[in-house]
């Protein structure tokens, strides 16, 4: 028995001893305008070992019957509105821009309307991208790979729809899907 108290009152004391204890970062706080690209002063850099890493992300933004010309609909333009929200990572080694990750959620509706006032339809986007720079702090050099469901429009299930993987050469693995049957099925869900 007396092992066994011994040991109740060592576990003891530790739990005791931490009770004081508080968490502190071990992240250094990096001056973002000193950056290669420099980012605007409230973004938030840290020193994460070799690397600063910096949050970039947007607040939710919204876009308001707005012409979408992306694609020839036989009924016409359409205009979309919703919301869009964009989390983003930039990591730099030496000061310089090596690579970028971001994922982006569009929520919204289409109508033939340029006010909103006809008929809508709903449609959506969940992607991801990463993009590497080939020389380090230079926009210019990136080289992207774009995944996730770049856009899907629930009422038309995988007829008018587009998800997979995009590489960085232009490649695309997945389901692309806007054929003329599937812009005549969109349009009649548009028209009154």
């Amino acid at each position: 028995m007396k092992p066994r108290r011994i040991f109740l009152v060592a576990a003891v004391l530790a739990i005791a001893s931490l009770a004081g204890a508080s968490v502190t970062s071990a992240h250094t706080l990096v001056d973002p305008t000193t950056l290669t690209p420099p980012l605007k002063a409230f973004r938030i850099c840290y020193q994460d070992g070799p690397w600063v890493k910096c949050d970039t992300s947007t607040p939710t933004t919204s876009f308001t019957n707005q012409a979408n010309t992306d694609f020839d609909l036989p009924c016409g333009t359409i205009y979309e509105s919703g919301t869009v929200t964009t989390h983003a990572t930039r990591w730099y080694k030496n000061l310089l821009l090596v690579e970028r990750n971001a994922q982006e959620q569009i929520v919204g509706t289409w109508s033939l309307s340029p006010v909103g006032s006809s008929r809508t339809v709903a449609f959506a986007a969940d992607d991801n991208w990463h993009e590497t720079f080939l020389v380090p702090g230079d926009l210019s050099s990136d080289s992207i790979v774009l995944h996730g469901s770049s856009l899907r429009v629930p009422a038309l299930g995988a007829e008018f729809h587009d998800s997979g993987i995009t590489m960085a050469d232009g490649t695309h693995h997945g389901h692309t899907s806007f054929t003329d049957a599937a812009k005549a099925q969109l349009c009649a869900l548009l028209t009154p």
